[in-house]
């Protein structure tokens, strides 16, 4: 997350004589990346990169804070200024009034609640210093009581919000404000001006009458908000269930500052104080007064824990050892408080640094205000490890380039799909993985099967390239009871139109790419399912599965296009592979060729036929399929003896073995004529 900052406003929290500039180049060296500074109005402005877990860090104060502890270690004297946790707080302070406000919560999805009645406010134009910081952190002004809700967001990444309190509903004649989860199907219009059907499960306050006045954590209700014409107001600050806010955000589309902070989780110590510095700012800039008490429901309040690190483990990460009075001194200026024995460094982590919760994440934040560059450059010892080589991965690559080579299109499609394919294809859910908190309803589950990624590919593709060949090498999630999936490498190809003979041919030359034989994997029996296919199919043994894809099946995936493909499990074909290749010198004597002709019964699998008769005879050396017409099948035969050239006799001899098999073991003769 980026936020800019203007530099007047930094050195408000900031005493320092450190240039821009100087800014911008230790604190990019220990703390947030600064990436760039740049002119507005005569000011520098920095824009800084928070990285996700540091909220604390993404406000302006924040970033003063850092800057407080990194500059004096580059000998540039900083001092913080106007820490809020120093405030003193007037939580016990009450004005006796008239006003009074019912409020009920839930402390499971707002652990804090704080809020305020300010009455005899003025709505007008904030003041030019704070319209300036404003519009150069990127807000747009708005009003005096707006503006100071955005403030406090941006100098404390305390998110605020106030209602108009004359515009909140009553119940039992009491203004009631009441913090729940919705109910699925509630609408709630906001302050941008939309409409929201709210899924259910979401933070929300309704007021006496039943209203939902506030879409908690993302935006206020329009029907409670600031007008012209307010001068009553609730100032509200609070801390939720970072999980609540991101899932509302998520599903209902609406990304909001104020959910991005919230969704990380913030210091639920800072909200008073914020709450007290709003107090002060409305009272100056839009001439309001405190009536009643200030309301405070924080039921578990904020309780340090404890880290643990050995310091033989800091020492080895840093590269060399720090003395017990340097680490304290850098633990104790980020806030924690350590305590360090011979063997231990222990330190209580303060409530606005809750990423810290590793003994590692201690390291990191003594490594980073020591400071990465002054790490000493080390050459391993010892005898350099060997590189070992990933077999699948070295397989991968051969067959991906083979395929590209042969002309097909690479695919890399999602791994997730959507609950309408699953039942399209009849897949059982129950033997899925369903995802929790899928960001669309295209990608609910996780692919048991990879056609189903490619077969929507296809389906996109088809009116604009009728011809496709394609392939992917990725990932299917096979489903284990109480467990993990089990992530199996899958290869599917797939081509458009019915081309049975082009898959087995492919399939063929994947098994010898592998080292395996392809008569011999064709031969053995398979547990593979075959339901994808209509009658041409054909099963590859253990290793997959190939054939053109029922009609039925594309029809319910909007295909009306035939479809081939060759399915391969390609972790098992990696595990099989031979990388031995078996080599045959080229022969010395010629080989005789000749066709035999067939006649087959219908339905009859040529396949058997041609392993039969190459194993009939050590000196047929092949045996290809050469034509096909009506009932009549071609066979191409290769003689090839490596001692001498064969004569008519000795064909002769081997053509009378190879019909004697076709006619006992498979119940056919030659073609007559």
């Amino acid at each position: 997350m980026n936020i800019l900052v203007p530099d007047s406003w930094l050195r408000k929290f900031l005493k320092t004589k450190a240039t821009p500039s100087q800014l911008k180049e230790y604190l990019s060296l220990c703390g947030p990346s600064v990436e760039r500074i740049y002119e507005e109005s005569g000011e520098p402005v920095y824009d800084i990169e928070i990285t996700t877990n540091r909220p604390d860090a993404m406000s302006v104060f924040g970033v003063a804070r850092e800057a407080s502890v990194i500059l004096p270690r580059f000998g540039v004297a900083a001092t913080l200024l106007h820490d809020p946790y120093a405030t003193k707080s007037l939580k016990d302070k009450t004005v006796k009034s008239d006003t009074a406000l019912s409020v009920t919560t839930d402390p499971s999805l707002n652990p804090r609640w704080t809020s305020v009645i300010i009455k005899n406010t003025t709505v007008k134009d904030s003041p030019k210093w704070l319209t300036d910081w404003l519009t150069k952190t990127g807000i747009r002004p708005i009003n005096t009581i707006v503006d100071v809700t955005n403030y406090l967001m941006r100098a404390y990444g305390q998110p605020a919000h106030a209602f108009d309190y004359d515009r909140i509903g009553k119940k039992n004649g009491v203004p009631t404000m009441k913090l729940r989860a919705s109910k699925k199907g509630e609408r709630l219009t906001t302050l941008d001006g939309k409409t929201h059907t709210l899924p259910g499960d979401d933070i929300v306050i309704e007021d006496g009458t039943g209203r939902l006045i506030d879409l908690c954590g993302i935006m206020g209700g329009d029907n409670s908000s600031i007008t012209d014409t307010t001068t009553s107001v609730i100032l509200f600050l609070q801390t939720y269930d970072a999980a609540h806010i991101r899932r509302t955000s998520m599903k209902l589309g609406h990304r909001t500052e104020a959910a991005s902070l919230f969704e990380k989780g913030v210091d639920s110590e800072l909200v008073l104080p914020a709450l007290l510095t709003g107090i002060t700012l409305l009272k100056e800039i839009a001439g309001g007064t405190t009536e009643g008490p200030i309301y405070d429901l924080y039921p578990s309040p904020y309780k340090p824990y404890a880290v643990s690190v050995k310091h033989d483990k800091v020492h080895s990460y840093i590269g060399r050892a720090l003395s017990d009075k340097e680490i304290t001194a850098i633990l104790s200026s980020l806030g924690f408080e350590p305590k360090i024995t011979k063997t231990d460094i222990t330190v209580s982590v303060p409530s606005f640094r809750r990423d810290v919760a590793l003994d590692v994440d201690v390291i990191e934040e003594i490594a980073r205000i020591y400071g990465y560059h002054n790490i000493q450059n080390r050459l391993p010892q010892g005898e350099m490890p060997s590189a070992g080589t990933d077999n699948e991965l070295t397989w991968e690559e051969e067959v991906k380039t083979r395929l590209r080579d042969w002309g097909f299109t690479e695919l890399i499609t999602y791994s997730m799909i959507s609950e309408k394919t699953m039942d399209l294809f009849e897949q059982d859910k129950n033997k899925a993985y369903k995802i929790s908190n899928p960001l669309s309803v295209d990608w609910v589950y996780m692919r048991p099967h990879l056609i189903l990624s490619m077969l929507d590919v296809v389906r996109q593709n088809l009116n604009t390239r009728p011809q496709l060949r394609l392939f992917e090498l990725g990932n299917v999630y096979k489903y284990r009871h109480n467990d993990l999936p089990l992530e199996v490498p899958t290869l599917m190809v797939i081509w458009t139109g019915r081309h049975f003979l082009k898959a087995k041919g492919l399939a063929e030359s994947l098994l010898n790419l592998f080292g395996l034989d392809p008569d011999a994997v064709f031969a053995e029996r398979s547990d593979q399912p075959l339901a994808w296919y209509n009658d041409r199919r054909l099963s590859i043994g253990p290793f997959g599965s190939l054939g053109e894809l029922s009609d039925e099946k594309l029809a319910a995936a909007g295909i009306k296009a035939p479809v081939t493909r060759v399915y391969l499990d390609f972790a098992m074909l990696a595990a099989h592979a031979k990388s031995m290749k078996k080599y045959i010198t080229v022969p010395k004597h010629p080989p005789s060729v000749e066709d035999l002709a067939f006649i087959v019964p219908g339905g009859f699998a040529i396949g058997p036929l041609m392993t039969a008769l190459k194993h009939a005879d050590p000196k047929v050396c092949a045996v290809e399929l050469l034509d096909i017409h009506d009932s009549t099948r071609t066979l191409h035969i290769t003689y090839l003896d490596p001692a001498k050239t064969l004569t008519s006799d000795d064909i002769a001899g081997i053509r009378r073995k190879l019909l004697d098999v076709a006619k006992k073991k498979f119940h056919i003769d030659l073609k007559t004529n």
